[in-house]
């Protein structure tokens, strides 16, 4: 591994512990009972325990951690230098992507913390923060750093554009790839656009189009150029 990809690998494992940190620090700073649920409109359904936030400090990391697992190991099976050279390019893509999750569920981590501390020390009955419209901003960002990185990938049996149909054609799979990062590039700027101009609710119905019509376009495309 070189220096470049060790302190890659540092940064996530790093980040992989900031959402858990983030929820150990700031439950000393929470009354005992804190909203913990929110209907779709923002109004607050049920209040309970802070250590419930440690559940999902806890979540976030782990999300973390398995990406770190599988950049770390990325190259055990790989017999040939081919597959060696394929797992190392690979394994920097999840760290990448790695690292732009664990960022944005550690700011989310945060967010949250804050608002639940707002939302105690006034007794409201609505969120004091705009959730969806966060979560909205950092997925669009999120497929935005897909689409960059999807081209770069190589061969592999678990990630970016991986169907049945794509085994065997290294070129269909190339352009794939190239056409998937493309399509969540365009689904992150929609999203992102989105998220900016509207609220509430609807800003999920806008991340799930968002992502399943990009892979949607993605599989299709990746059908057709299997065939050519």
């Amino acid at each position: 591994m070189s220096q470049k990809e060790r302190i890659l690998s540092w940064i996530l494992l790093v980040l992989c512990a900031a959402p858990i940190l983030a929820a150990v620090v700031g439950v000393q700073f929470l009354p005992d009972q804190i909203p913990v649920h929110y209907n779709d409109v923002g109004e607050i359904e049920r209040w309970g325990s802070k250590y419930e936030e440690l559940i999902l400090g806890v979540a976030f990391s782990l999300s973390g951690w398995i990406l770190w697992l599988v950049s770390r190991f990325s190259g055990v099976f790989a017999d040939t230098e081919t597959e060696r050279v394929q797992a190392q390019a690979n394994a920097h893509i999840v760290r990448i992507a790695g690292i732009a999750v664990q960022l944005f569920l550690t700011v989310l981590e945060v967010v949250m913390l804050i608002g639940a501390a707002r939302e105690a020390a006034t007794a409201a009955l609505v969120s004091s923060v705009p959730l969806y419209k966060i979560i909205g901003i950092g997925c669009g960002l999120l497929f935005l750093v897909l689409g960059n990185i999807m081209p770069k990938a190589k061969p592999n049996p678990i990630m970016c554009v991986r169907l049945p149909w794509l085994e065997g054609h290294p070129e269909a799979w190339r352009k794939s790839q190239r056409a998937g990062g493309i399509a969540f590039a365009a689904a992150g700027a929609i999203c992102l656009v989105l998220s900016l101009l509207l609220q509430g609710f609807v800003l999920f119905w806008v991340i799930m189009i968002c992502a399943l019509g990009a892979a949607a376009v993605s599989c299709i495309v990746s059908l057709r150029f299997s065939r050519e």
